[in-house]
C-alpha cells in the first residue's frame, strides 16, 4: 500500500521523522514523504492535492498541519533551491515555480509583512477553510486520510458565530489528537522532554517521533525491540553532538 505524508518540519526534517516509523508497523506499505520545513497550511493543502493527482495506487494520505502564521512567496525567476534571510526557497516542478516556505525571504519585508498583513484570526480562519477544503477534495475522491496537528496554536482559540460555524463542518473523527486537542509538540514535550536538542530547536527528536506513531497513531501494544530502543535513544545523543550541543 502507498502512504503519501505531507507537513512541515515536524514532518521532515534534519532526522527521521515520524513517516520513517509507519513501516515499522506495516512492512507492506511504501512511504512516500512529502513534507518540507517551513511549509505553511496554503502549501500543504495544495501539496495534498496535487499528490492525490499525481500519485496512483494511493492507500492513505496523511497530513500534519502546520503554523496558521505561515504564508508562502511564489517566484518565478529562480529555477533552484536557494535560502534566505528569513526562509529558503524550492523549485517545485509539478508547478514550475519556487515557493519561499514560510515567508518572505527578505527578513525586514517578512516583518513588515508580519506586522501589517497578518491577523491571528484571519489566520486562524483561513487554516479551517484549508482543512474543509482538503477534506471535502479527499472525500470526493475516495482517499483515505487522517490528520494531525504540529501543536494546539495551529487551531487558534477564536471564538465568532462565523468560526464555529465553519468549525463543525470539519469532519473532527479524521483528525489524531494527543489528549483530547493537543498534537505532535505537546506530546514531546509532556512526555519525552530529554528527547529535544534544546539550544532553542523545539523539534522532537526520532525516538519521540517513533512514540509518536506508536501510541498516538497506531494506538499499538507492539514492544519495541531493547537493541532498536537503545538505538534510537542513542540517536538523540548523537544528534546533539553533530550539532555541537554537547
Amino acid at each position: 500500500m502507498r502512504i503519501i505524508t505531507h507537513g512541515c518540519s515536524f514532518t521532515r526534517y534534519k532526522w527521521e521523522c515520524w513517516p520513517k516509523y509507519l513501516s515499522w508497523f506495516d512492512s507492506d506499505v511504501e512511504v512516500i514523504n512529502l513534507g518540507f520545513s517551513g511549509s505553511g497550511n496554503e502549501t500543504i493543502s495544495r501539496g495534498v492535492i496535487n499528490s492525490s493527482l499525481k500519485y496512483k495506487g494511493i492507500g492513505k494520505i496523511y497530513v500534519m498541519w502546520s503554523g496558521a502564521d505561515r504564508y508562502e512567496v511564489i517566484d518565478d525567476e529562480q529555477s533552484h533551491s536557494a535560502q534566505g534571510e528569513a526562509t529558503y526557497a524550492r523549485y517545485d516542478d509539478d508547478f514550475k515555480w519556487n515557493v519561499w516556505f514560510g515567508g518572505h525571504h527578505d527578513r525586514q519585508k517578512h516583518k513588515y509583512y508580519q506586522k501589517n498583513f497578518m491577523n491571528d484570526r484571519h489566520n486562524s480562519f483561513k487554516t479551517l477553510e484549508r482543512i474543509l477544503y482538503t477534506q471535502m477534495f479527499l472525500d470526493r475522491h475516495n482517499i483515505e486520510y487522517e490528520m494531525m496537528i504540529m501543536n494546539r496554536h495551529v487551531l487558534g482559540d477564536v471564538d465568532s458565530n462565523a468560526f464555529r460555524s465553519l468549525y463543525k463542518k470539519v469532519d473532527w473523527s479524521k483528525f489524531i489528537f494527543y489528549q483530547g486537542n493537543l498534537g505532535l509538540q505537546e506530546f514531546a514535550l509532556e512526555k519525552y522532554p530529554e528527547h529535544f536538542l534544546g539550544n532553542n530547536d523545539w523539534h522532537p527528536c526520532p525516538y519521540t517521533h517513533y512514540q509518536w506513531v506508536k501510541q498516538i497513531m497506531m494506538r499499538s501494544k507492539k514492544s519495541l525491540d531493547e537493541r532498536v530502543r537503545d538505538q534510537l535513544i542513542q540517536r538523540t545523543l548523537e544528534l546533539r553532538k553533530k550539532y555541537n550541543l554537547i
